[in-house]
């Protein structure tokens, strides 16, 4: 596996060092900030940029969307596929350039296709016209089956999911404040990816903003103006994921590779601070951003909503009223945290009270005056029958099996790979609901948990990535 890696990063540097930023390719940002910069930006990206075909995208996934074969046989390289790679673990399945390409699929791993991070239905959405349709720094090469599965769907952060890939990739309900519905969400170490290329999508085409975000699927992402360009809530998340994964020599050398390609290159990953130069609390109409809640979040984990959020410029502030709803419209306050000065809260509220309905949060902003403000809102589904809950998932050393009942119950666990072997299989008795598991003798991968508890079976699948 080290070797492999070596080699990936080896291919990596030798493709970064052989197309660097092109020298005054970024000159007429200078001074520049805000909707100014964007536009500078759009007309630099802009210039030169000779829009490929369609078909084409297929071939230039073969030169730059490749690494090192690290399962299986066959071609030295496989296609790098963000929805069912794992990052310093190991893949489910890996798909051979050029002879996996779909094609009809069933399921996972049957082909890769071109997966519009910026779903075409979103725009034009004509493929035989070279343009957004077929623009390679915000198209990547994925897993057909899973981008199936995401759809038209914005991206978001999944509270319970309704469909997880082998990766670790979710589908399922909202958690994100201010999004609502369902949504899609990669692994951690690709959502800096999409991002980025979200961004050069609303950079390079804003001049088309006006029309695009009249489409009922991009409302929560799109805003119909040259800038911001982007519905304050989506911002606020592509900003987030943006700082949680930073630009990766990946994305380095396939930003070089599109330059070659078609002419033109995503700033966002050649100067990741252009996102906060160009959106941020001193630009007209973005007053709110950021925020003192940066970001407002909550997931299912057995019995318990846990909430999070984090903070930014949190001066004279007392506390942060917790608010609930069954409705989105009347709110009552559940509990508080105080203000501490800390950069991130939390906050677990009961889920058994609410099994079987739609549940909405907000935060009560209390400054030391006594004045105060709201945060956005966003909700979850709490289903009727969630016997167990498993996390963190993906895992790095140890999973918590969290059961809706906190007694001390004699749960079997059982462990298997994909194929069916087991791999651990114990009993062990849950203290206050709770049974922790070490994951030291799992490698890397995809796995089922199942438990037995007063003879029914539960299961669920986790992903372990050291």
């Amino acid at each position: 596996m080290k070797q492999y890696f070596l080699l990936f990063i080896t291919l990596l540097v030798c493709t970064t060092t052989f197309a660097q930023i092109p020298t005054g390719y970024y000159t007429n940002t200078s001074g520049k900030n805000c909707a100014a910069l964007k536009t500078a930006l759009k007309t630099i990206i802009t210039t030169g940029n000779t829009p490929k075909t369609y078909a084409n995208l297929y071939t230039q996934y073969q030169i730059s969307d490749i690494k090192p074969r690290t399962i299986g046989t066959g071609s030295t390289n496989v296609i790098y596929d963000i929805y069912s790679a794992i990052p310093g673990g190991t893949d489910p399945y890996q798909f051979t350039p050029g002879t996996n390409e779909c094609g009809n699929y069933n399921s996972e791993n049957d082909c890769y296709n071109r997966e519009h991070s910026v779903p075409q239905s979103w725009f034009d959405g004509n493929t035989s016209v070279p343009g957004p349709t077929t623009d390679y720094h915000h198209i990547f090469p994925t897993d057909g089956y899973v981008n199936g599965k995401r759809s038209n769907f914005i991206y978001g952060e999944v509270a319970t999911a309704s469909y997880t890939s082998l990766n670790g990739s979710k589908l399922g309900t909202s958690s994100f404040a201010g999004l609502i519905g369902t949504v899609f969400e990669p692994l951690d170490s690709f959502k800096g990816d999409v991002a980025r290329a979200f961004l050069y999508f609303v950079t390079r085409y804003e001049d088309n903003m006006a029309t695009y975000a009249t489409n009922t699927e991009a409302l929560q992402a799109f805003e119909p103006t040259t800038f911001p360009s982007v519905d304050i809530a989506y911002l606020k998340l592509m900003i987030r994921w943006h700082s949680l994964d930073p630009v990766s020599a990946k994305e380095i050398a396939r930003n070089n590779a599109g330059y070659t390609f078609q002419g033109n290159r995503n700033p966002y990953i050649d100067h990741p601070e252009y996102v906060t130069q160009v959106w941020n609390n001193t630009c007209p109409g973005l007053t709110l951003l950021p925020v003192d809640v940066v970001y407002f979040t909550g997931k299912l984990q057995a019995d318990k909503v846990v909430l999070n959020w984090e903070v930014e410029n949190e001066i004279n502030f007392k506390e942060y009223v917790v608010e609930r709803s069954n409705n989105g419209t009347y709110f009552t306050a559940i509990g508080s945290v105080s203000a501490t000065g800390s950069k991130a809260y939390t906050y677990s509220d009961d889920a058994n009270t609410n099994k079987g309905s739609r549940v909405y949060y907000r935060l009560k902003k209390v400054d030391k005056d006594g004045s105060f403000t709201y945060s956005d809102v966003f909700s979850l589904h709490i289903p009727l029958n969630v016997k167990f809950s498993v996390y963190p998932n993906p895992t790095s050393d140890v999973i918590q099996l969290q059961f809706n009942s906190n007694s001390n119950a004699t749960v079997q666990v059982v462990i298997t790979d994909l194929i069916g072997k087991t791999l651990i299989n114990k009993v062990f008795t849950a203290n206050n609901g709770l049974i922790k598991i070490s994951t030291n003798t799992l490698n890397n991968g995809t796995y089922l948990v199942k438990a037995i508890v007063a003879g029914e079976q539960y299961l669920q699948k986790v992903v372990v990535a050291k």
